[in-house]
């Protein structure tokens, strides 16, 4: 598979160090293109094999266009190829928000179109990968395509794109809550007098342990109330966290439908 890779930053460059070091490493042949030489110094440290482009290049011929650029840039990118006469099969776009009517208009093609939503914690092969397939997409493409970014994580295809603004929502913008618990969780230990290391020591700690006990198969409603007692301390705490209107639940059902407002603003972008 003849890939033209458009973006190797913070989501794209993993992409590629897993595909190209993964067990498919032999049926991709990726041509990146990234303006950035940092971001290209990041990809020649991963010592993988890749043929590198500045900008678009000129009637290029492949398999598969993939684009892991900014939403914002997404006009200009498509521009440039219209221009350079690439030619492809199929396109691939880990964009948030720009939806598939989009990607087509601004190309100027009917071709197929994968949109895949994932999330930071590919870096380490453990992402959420959120895929809707065009209806012209074929078999055999989806089945390629679903493989490599199984390499990445776990893979739940979905058949309606609206979704997809959600799972933005959710597991792509997800990793950045759980860590600001974390930093609020660890700040406040250290405010209770503990050291920074004995603070991150507990809250980590607490972490894991309590997505083990979950992982087993626990329902968090009644893991909740295993840890607190009648008139004890974790009861006090749980009646500020869920209070109505103002608890958790609130706090972060506004969080997730701000970050969906703005997926969905960005898929009305000219």
């Amino acid at each position: 598979m003849r890939i033209l890779f458009i973006g190797a930053g913070r989501m794209g460059l993993p992409i590629i160090s897993s595909w190209k070091k993964g067990s498919l490493h032999k049926s991709i042949d990726i041509h990146l293109v990234e303006k950035l030489e940092a971001n290209i110094n990041k990809v020649k440290k991963e010592n993988i094999k890749v043929n590198f482009y500045k900008k678009i290049p000129k009637q290029w011929e492949g398999d598969v266009i993939f684009f892991a650029v900014k939403p914002q840039d997404f006009k200009n990118v498509a521009k440039e190829i219209n221009l350079n006469n690439v030619l492809y099969k199929n396109i691939v776009s880990i964009m948030a928000g720009i939806t598939t009517s989009k990607i087509r208009s601004y190309l100027k093609t009917q071709t197929s179109v994968t949109r895949v939503m994932p999330n930071l914690a590919i870096e380490v092969n453990l992402g959420v990968n959120c895929i809707f397939h065009s209806s012209n997409s074929k078999n055999l493409f989806k089945k390629n395509i679903n493989s490599l970014f199984g390499i990445l994580g776990n893979n739940y295809e979905i058949k309606d794109e609206k979704l997809l603004e959600s799972v933005t929502a959710i597991s792509g913008s997800g990793p950045a809550y759980f860590f600001l618990f974390l930093n609020v969780f660890e700040k406040i230990a250290h405010d209770l007098g503990f050291s920074k290391k004995v603070a991150r020591g507990l809250t980590y700690g607490t972490v894991e342990g309590a997505l083990e006990l979950v992982k087993m198969g626990n329902n968090t409603r009644k893991l909740i109330g295993s840890v607190s007692s009648k008139k004890g301390t974790t009861e006090a705490a749980l009646k500020i966290l869920e209070k109505k209107n103002t608890g958790l639940y609130e706090i972060m059902k506004n969080a997730i439908f701000a970050a969906k407002k703005r997926a969905n603003s960005l898929s009305k972008l000219n």
